[in-house]
């Protein structure tokens, strides 16, 4: 589940985009001479002439010093919104697709003592901060861990440049942890829901009961065969953030993540096709009981309607469009053309560099019409036990 809000956010330049000498001034007048580094969350960072690191919110330069910003993003291949590709697309969408993710030897969890009061305890993982109104084991936080580390490997393993692999090293993923679930939902949380996502903020919001963790007496324990699989879904959407995708795409890459079979850290993506279409299908769900069980057959508006509907309409029938779009982002990163994700990569990378969606779409068809596409699709889902028929 998402909150549906409006995303202004970018991440930070890789360490091989290219710094140029500016001089820029904002609205007030003030003047800054030096090198900007780093675009994020529509603030420039510049290292002005005497070194010291400057941040400047992109809306407070004169129009002028804008200019002068953007067309730097532009010269490298980025965009204000998304910047954090410049200088690396190549090696971003050529790697190989993954098999098989692995956990970290280590979480790196610990407490950050200092910043302990009641109701308020703060521990951190290499790439996020943990931020709980119950007192937990460090042993226990670096279990739960786990799953938030193991999902970002996933994440940068694949070969389709997320944003999460351009984080900046003294930056980490917020994620509010509650020891009751009503004081979950009066934080914010959605009724039903095992953690959220808000754009607004960039925080996850979870439930420990979510996590595993449950409390016996005054201890708080972890219960490893807890199902982690609606959890995952909105790590995806944290560490992913930044790009105004279409909405099938949104959730459908992040029920792909989701849906992948997980083992105590690892991720199993090698033969995961028969297990997403059984996720989507099967009327009983999988064994950890999820999944969307649509049946057999599957009624949906043309393939036209559904790919380029709002995100408020893709959520009025949300147990079926996340199946499907989970289904149709599978096809596109395993079995479209060469079965090499080519067209899917070069939507993300329209999407990156700032283009329109109806200019990104044209990548996805590839000289296609939708109806050609519709019939590709549907041809896919049949061989794999799914009928689809599409209204008229």
């Amino acid at each position: 589940m998402r909150i549906l809000a409006s995303i202004v956010l970018a991440i930070g330049l890789g360490a091989s985009a290219v710094a140029s000498s500016f001089t820029l001034e904002n609205k007030n007048g003030q003047r800054y001479e030096g090198k900007v580094t780093k675009i994020q969350g529509q603030v420039v960072t510049i290292v002005e002439n005497s070194g010291r690191k400057r941040p400047v919110r992109y809306s407070s330069l004169s129009s002028a010093s804008q200019q002068q910003v953007q067309q730097w993003a532009q010269r490298q291949g980025g965009s204000i919104d998304y910047a954090s590709w410049i200088a690396t697309p190549d090696s971003a969408f050529r790697k190989s697709w993954p098999g098989t993710i692995y956990p970290p030897v280590s979480s790196g969890a610990r407490a950050d003592y200092q910043k302990f009061k009641k109701g308020h305890y703060v521990y951190e993982s290499t790439h996020f901060r943990f931020i709980s109104d119950s007192k937990l084991e460090v042993t226990v936080v670096n279990k739960f861990a786990k799953l938030f580390e193991s999902t970002r490997n996933f994440l940068v393993s694949m070969p389709v440049n997320p944003s999460c692999q351009y984080m900046g090293r003294d930056e980490k993923y917020p994620i509010y942890l509650f020891g009751t679930y009503s004081d979950y939902l009066r934080a914010g949380g959605v009724n039903g829901s095992a953690g959220v996502f808000i754009p607004r903020t960039g925080n996850i919001m979870v439930p420990l009961i979510a996590l595993g963790v449950t409390k016996q007496g005054k201890k708080w324990v972890f219960d490893k065969t807890a199902s982690n699989r609606t959890l995952s879904h909105e790590i995806v959407h944290q560490l992913t953030a930044g790009v105004d995708f279409d909405a099938w795409y949104i959730e459908g890459s992040a029920e792909y993540v989701a849906a992948t079979k997980y083992t105590n850290g690892t991720y199993h993506v090698a033969g995961n096709k028969n297990r997403l279409f059984n996720y989507a299908r099967d009327k009983d769900g999988l064994s950890d009981g999820t999944g969307r069980k649509l049946g057999g057959r599957v009624k949906m508006q043309p393939l036209e309607q559904f790919m380029t509907q709002s995100y408020g309409s893709f959520g009025r029938e949300a147990n079926k469009n996340y199946a499907m779009g989970m289904l149709l982002a599978y096809y596109f990163y395993h079995e479209d053309g060469r079965r090499d994700g080519l067209a899917i990569k070069d939507y993300i990378k329209a999407l990156q560099q700032g283009r329109s969606k109806k200019e990104a779409r044209q990548k996805l068809l590839n000289g296609r019409t939708y109806a050609q596409l519709q019939e590709n699709f549907r041809k896919f889902c049949s061989y794999n036990g799914l009928a689809l028929e599409f209204y008229k």
